[in-house]
C-alpha cells in the first residue's frame, strides 16, 4: 500500500474515532441533562393560608407550579392529564403559572396554559414565582398534594426524567392517594426549568 493510501486510511480512522467520541460525549450530556434534578425546598405540612384557597376544602388539592415557557414541562402536563383520567373528580387542580413582575397576564399564553385550561385547572398567575416558592416548588413541574383536611400527602415531580413521559413513581403515588389506596407517598425528584427563569 502506498504512503498516500496509508495517510488516507489513517485520516479516515481518525475521523471515525473523533466522530464516535463526539457522539458518546453528546449522549452522555443528554443523559446528564435529562436526569438533572431540579431544586426544591420543603413544602408546608398544611395548606398555606396565603394561597387563597377555600378554608373549607371538600376535595384534595393538587397544586402544580409551572413556568409557561419551559419546554420540558409539557411532559408534566401530559402526565397530569393521565392522573385526572385515572382518578376522575378526585381532586381540585390549581396551576401556579410563573410570570415576571410587571408582565401582563398575556405573557403566560402558550401550549402549557391551553392544555391546563382544557383539563379544567384553575390558573393562578404567580408573579416572580412567590406562591410556588411558598410551597417549596422552585422547579417547573413541581407538584404538592394536600388532602381534603389540608394535610400534605405528596411533594415532588410526576415525570421520570426531564421532558419524558411514561409511568413513574410520583404519578402512580398520586393516583393511589387519590383513589384511597394509600395515605401518602415519599417525595420524588422534579425535572424541569427553574421557576424563576424569565425566558
Amino acid at each position: 500500500m502506498s504512503m498516500r493510501a496509508n495517510q488516507l486510511t489513517a485520516a479516515w480512522l481518525l475521523g471515525i474515532v473523533v466522530w464516535l467520541a463526539l457522539m458518546a460525549g453528546s449522549y452522555a450530556w443528554l443523559l446528564r441533562y435529562s436526569f438533572a434534578v431540579g431544586r426544591t425546598s420543603v413544602a408546608p405540612r398544611t395548606v398555606p393560608a396565603d394561597l387563597g384557597l377555600s378554608p373549607r376544602l371538600t376535595r384534595p388539592q393538587l397544586l402544580l407550579a409551572l413556568h409557561p415557557r419551559c419546554p420540558c414541562s409539557q411532559a408534566t402536563v401530559n402526565e397530569l392529564a393521565k392522573i385526572l383520567t385515572q382518578a376522575p373528580n378526585a381532586t381540585d387542580v390549581t396551576v401556579f403559572m410563573y410570570k415576571p413582575s410587571g408582565k401582563p397576564d398575556s405573557w403566560l399564553e402558550g401550549s402549557l396554559l391551553d392544555a391546563c385550561r382544557r383539563m379544567g385547572c384553575q390558573i393562578r398567575p404567580d408573579p416572580d414565582g412567590r406562591l410556588a416558592a411558598s410551597l417549596g416548588s422552585l422547579t417547573s413541574g413541581g407538584v404538592v398534594l394536600y388532602d381534603a383536611e389540608g394535610q400534605l400527602r405528596y411533594q415532588g415531580g410526576i415525570t421520570g426524567s426531564r421532558g419524558h413521559e411514561g409511568d413513574n413513581a410520583g404519578e402512580q403515588g398520586i393516583i393511589e392517594i387519590l383513589l384511597g389506596r394509600r395515605s401518602s407517598h415519599q417525595s420524588m425528584p422534579v425535572f424541569g426549568c427553574p421557576i424563576q427563569q424569565p425566558d
